[in-house]
């Protein structure tokens, strides 16, 4: 996982190069000053150096500096060093500290940037399988906790190990014997810690998980607000919440209880360790091995060193949410995108003569969806597909711009199989106009213009918005075509989302059209603007219509009855009529349901005669 993070710090190396050498800079400057305790304590008490390698290196870089004056002055200058020593060595920890913050940032925008980018090219079915809240907990949450890891390992990580092997370093010229006594606390404390990195990494894994479900829920909730608010649900969404909440707040204190026991366990080994250090320090100077200035200065350094080990000893435990955060992304990235599935060789498609379902079946989970079915669609014709809710009709018309691939049979264009097609070549040939209209929080003619705003001129698409009945509403818009439609485009009807809709796929002009009926929600008079925009797009083009309303496809040149996944009918609709088969029925009874609702209005209109 470290391995894979590091991909991402690669662009920033100079960062991380700088970061590292003003933190071994500072380390230097940090141990160097708390040495000058050797000579300051023996100029002090006036007693002889006992010459160690710590202070034959002293005299060589500070001799003449020192030697030859009272014992006043020397005190001074060694004052002023360390004074020196330190604002040089807090230079060098902002100086860390800005390049560190610049990594640690950078490489989260850019592992987001990489996440976002990726779930752009994820197949349709990863958004089927996975919640939109995880989702978004992955590209907002995660991302951030993953942050950790740079700012722990980089940003402190690095500058406490850069003190503890300077630190090392100063000790072993001060004795080598009582150095290694003090190195003992580092194999104790990986060896008492492991088995709750273990732990921790299970729960930070888990909690990630039920923050997602958490999310999912808001989400859900937020979106349904008029769902919720209609049928009272408030209390039962508030429920929901409580208990992915309440979940969650349980795993965070399991979790909190494991990492906490890392601090107490680090600083009681340390303080061991102290101790350890004075008996047998104390021994020595008694033997005469060692004096009072470098004892103290050793022990100075060894509690010195205390807070750069337990920050290291802290940085697993803290990994640990990362590295379970950076798993779940990482599970997103390692995701097959459409264009690695993507077989397709032919990168230039056109579509002259027909579209052929050719034995074709689909299933879902080993959940059988379609099943054998066959159809032609010649250039120009207009396919209805009707039937109850769950018959297959969505999923025939996602085939065709290959959101998911047949499990069995072909589907051809031209007569050449569509998965031979590369996807952007084939789905630039067809145009979708659904009933749930998507627009998005950006202008209007950005919307109208999706994904290729640089393509098209204004006057194209002014004429576009003209053909779909749409330019008058939005000349009237505060802004025009520059106006910000709001999330979801609530700022709009749902007669004006629908004919904006309408011309964005005649902007495109695709060659091939899956219109999910627009109509079945309006009211009369955007239902007929609606209409007549239809009308003009559906002009030279192959279209497949997902009907709900029979009126409306009358004059299809093909209607297919589905059921169960099967087309049980086919053909025109006074032909399916005449069969008196399924078609009859459904037509039977939706137009009894109109006739009935019909002689309820206008019975409620007559009046009531008088007793």
């Amino acid at each position: 996982m470290y391995r894979r993070l590091l991909q991402f710090l690669r662009p920033h190396a100079w960062r991380m190069a700088g970061t590292v050498a003003c933190n071994i800079a500072a380390a230097v400057l940090d141990v160097f000053s708390f040495t000058l305790l050797i000579p300051f304590l023996d100029r002090l008490f006036n007693q002889p150096a006992h010459e160690t390698k710590l202070s034959a290196l002293q005299n060589q870089l500070l001799g003449a500096f020192l030697n030859g004056e009272s014992p006043e002055a020397a005190l001074l200058r060694i004052v002023i060093i360390i004074l020196v020593a330190v604002t040089a060595k807090n230079v060098f920890v902002w100086a860390s500290g800005q390049l560190g913050a610049q990594l640690q940032e950078y490489v989260t925008r850019d592992l987001r940037n990489a996440l976002y980018a990726h779930l752009q090219r994820l197949p349709l079915g990863f958004f089927v399988r996975v919640k939109t809240g995880d989702i978004l907990a992955r590209v907002l949450n995660d991302t951030q906790q993953t942050k950790q890891v740079i700012t722990q390992v980089v940003t402190q990580s690095l500058l406490s190990v850069a003190t503890v092997v300077v630190t090392i370093a100063g000790l072993i010229a001060i004795s080598w014997r009582l150095t290694l006594l003090a190195l003992v606390v580092a194999p104790i404390l990986i060896g008492l810690l492991q088995p709750l990195l273990r732990k921790l990494r299970k729960g930070h894994r888990r909690l990630s998980n039920q923050y997602g479900e958490m999310t999912a829920v808001v989400q859900e909730s937020v979106s349904g607000i008029r769902l919720v608010k209609s049928f009272g649900g408030e209390a039962y969404e508030e429920g929901r919440f409580r208990e992915g909440s309440s979940r969650y707040a349980r795993g965070m204190v399991r979790v909190t209880r494991i990492a906490a026991l890392a601090q107490p366990i680090t600083e009681t080994v340390g303080t061991a360790i102290a101790v350890a250090i004075l008996w047998f320090g104390a021994r020595a100077v008694f033997a005469g091995t060692l004096d009072g200035a470098n004892l103290i200065a050793f022990l100075i350094l060894v509690m010195r060193m205390l807070q750069p080990l337990k920050q290291l000893s802290q940085v697993p435990t803290v990994a640990q949410q990362s590295l379970a955060a950076a798993e779940r992304i990482f599970e997103v990235l390692d995701s097959p995108t459409e264009a690695s599935l993507d077989r397709g060789r032919i990168t230039s498609a056109t579509f002259e003569r027909a579209l052929e379902f050719e034995r074709v079946s689909f299933a879902y989970a080993d959940e059988p969806v379609l099943v054998d079915v066959s159809l032609v669609a010649p250039k120009g014709q207009v396919i209805a597909l009707v039937g109850a809710s769950g018959a297959g009709k969505s999923t025939l018309v996602d085939l065709i711009p290959r959101f998911y691939e047949p499990t069995g049979g072909r589907i051809l264009l031209d007569g050449t199989d569509t998965r031979e097609i590369a996807l952007p070549a084939l789905r630039s040939l067809i145009g979708i106009v659904s009933q749930d209209t998507v627009l998005f929080n950006d202008t209007v003619r950005n919307n109208l213009a999706y994904g290729a705003a640089a393509k098209y001129t204004d006057a194209q698409i002014e004429a576009a918005a003209r053909a779909a009945n749409a330019h008058r509403f939005i000349a009237e818009l505060p802004d025009g075509y520059d106006t910000i439609l709001g999330e979801r485009g609530t700022r709009l009807s749902g007669g004006q989302r629908q004919r904006l809709s309408i011309a964005r796929a005649l902007l495109v002009d695709p060659p091939i059209l899956i219109l999910d009926e627009a109509t079945s929600a309006l009211d009369t008079e955007s239902e007929r603007l609606v209409q007549e925009a239809i009308d003009r797009l559906l002009e030279g083009r192959t279209v497949f219509v997902i009907a709900h309303r029979l009126s409306t496809i009358a004059h299809a040149d093909q209607i297919l009855v589905m059921d169960r996944g099967r087309v049980v009918e086919h053909g025109t609709h006074g032909a399916l009529l005449a069969r008196r088969g399924h078609y009859h029925r459904l037509h039977a009874l939706q137009f009894a349901d109109a006739r009935e609702m019909e002689a309820r209005a206008r019975a409620a209109e007559s009046p009531v005669p008088s007793p």
